[in-house]
């Protein structure tokens, strides 16, 4: 009978080491791949909010002129028409040339050398006006009231060149509407009709 054959133990050994081995490092692998992944699934921390803006109040738009401070300035007359009797005869007269002061103290000056033309029945009418006129005044957005009127100057009458008469200057205190943007004014009754062009801006000194 021949002795048993000897058992080589080293392999066992061997193989249970490197199977020892892997174990150890498929689990080290493991937990570094698991760390990892719940680092990247962590929840990212909330942006910290950043405050809202403060509204900016908007700059006040500015106030329209009201209309009766549109007056206040200097306007030169650019076309005047009326329609009346002149002794008796249905006339329109058109001219222009006068300039009127409105100031900011609720006084009118008026300067008017002008000469207002036309013509009916082949006769050549014309009135002169030489002088000036210095009057209270009122308005609102619509109408302007006159009181308290101071004039000097004359109005003169003729017909086909001649003097028909000469009287003293005068202003009616009838009440004009009237029409004002910064440049232009316009102001009219039933029978006349003026129109003016801005020739100083409002507030500035005479």
């Amino acid at each position: 009978m021949q002795p048993e054959p000897r058992r080589d133990w080293t392999v066992p050994i061997v193989i249970g080491v490197v199977a020892l081995v892997v174990v150890l490092v498929l689990c080290l692998t493991g937990g570094a791949a698991a760390y990892l992944l719940a680092r990247d699934r962590a929840p990212e921390p909330s942006p910290t909010p950043s405050p809202s803006p403060s509204p900016v109040a908007a700059a006040p738009s500015p106030s329209p002129v009201s209309p009766a401070r549109c007056l206040v300035g200097r306007w030169q007359e650019t076309s005047y028409t009326s329609y009346g009797d002149i002794y008796g005869v249905k006339v329109q007269l058109k001219g222009a040339g006068a300039v009127f002061d409105f100031r900011a103290d609720g006084t009118l000056s008026i300067v008017r050398k002008t000469s207002m033309k036309g013509t009916a029945n082949g006769d050549r009418y014309e009135v002169v006006f030489s002088g000036t006129h210095t009057i209270n005044y009122t308005a609102d957005d619509k109408e302007i009231n006159y009181s308290n009127p101071r004039s000097t100057g004359t109005t003169t009458w003729k017909i086909n060149g001649k003097v028909r008469d000469r009287e003293k200057l005068v202003w009616i205190t009838t009440p004009d509407r009237y029409t004002c943007t910064p440049t232009e004014l316009r102001v009219y009754g039933d029978t006349y009709a003026e129109e003016f062009t801005r020739i100083q801006p409002p507030g500035r000194p005479v």
